[in-house]
């Protein structure tokens, strides 16, 4: 899957049968972007916005940035 274009290409399921009282992992291959838990559905009466059409603006801590990194433990 393409992830800037959300493109769908072929994904991979895993399921398990039982052989012998043991269960045994085995993949299923599918092209439909629908069976995909990670491909980005359209919500239902979701128009799509248009296009960005402005400039970013700049952006300012609000704290002044000392450059120290402090420790987690």
């Amino acid at each position: 899957m393409s992830s800037l274009t959300n493109e769908f290409y072929k994904g991979y399921k895993v399921a398990t049968t039982m052989v012998n009282g043991y269960h045994y992992p085995y993949y299923i291959e599918f092209t439909e972007a629908s069976k995909s838990s990670i491909w980005l559905h359209r919500l239902k009466g979701h128009k799509p916005k248009s296009p960005f059409n402005k400039s970013f603006g700049s952006v300012r801590a609000k704290q002044p940035i000392s450059g120290v990194q402090g420790t987690l433990f």
